[in-house]
């Protein structure tokens, strides 16, 4: 969370958390998993690279939305991050049984939005100068799954 360019991919360059904060907002987080859930993405051997969140969860609408960020550069382009969501999507669609997950992307980070396509999420608009940093406005895009795609493409293995 204190490294400035992954920071400024998640689009939150400044200001940067104190571990004091991050535990406050984990803290929050763990207490309300009916509305939202953050966990982390492990290696193989265990060593902590990320982290995948859902929140907003509306059982009435059946969405929510979801983030990830791979905090560890060197694993960053491995498939990490597409099979942390990959698994959260299996879980949001089949146990929770919603119809639609989507997230926002800034426009110009183009690892992850190939990486979301490659999960099946297509854009569904942008939001024109929505954030601000750098001295600039910056363009995000949204994009989304619904269910039946999702198991088009990522049918239960028996």
């Amino acid at each position: 969370m204190n490294d400035s360019e992954l920071m400024r991919l998640w689009a939150r360059p400044v200001p940067l958390v104190t571990e004091q904060e991050l535990l406050r907002d984990l803290e929050g987080r763990f207490s309300r998993f009916d509305v939202a859930g953050y966990f982390m993405i492990e290696r193989e051997d265990g060593a902590p690279i990320g982290r995948i969140d859902f929140e907003g969860l509306d059982e009435r609408t059946r969405s929510a939305e979801v983030m990830l960020l791979i905090g560890e550069a060197e694993s960053r382009g491995r498939g990490y991050g597409t099979d942390a969501l990959i698994t959260l999507l299996g879980y949001l669609f089949r146990q929770r049984n919603l119809h639609r997950v989507w997230l926002g992307v800034l426009d110009w980070n183009a690892p992850a939005i190939r990486s979301y396509e490659k999960v099946g999420f297509t854009v569904e608009g942008r939001l024109r100068e929505d954030l601000y940093f750098d001295g600039r406005y910056h363009d995000q895009l949204v994009m989304s799954i619904l269910r039946d795609e999702f198991e088009m493409r990522w049918p239960v293995s028996e």
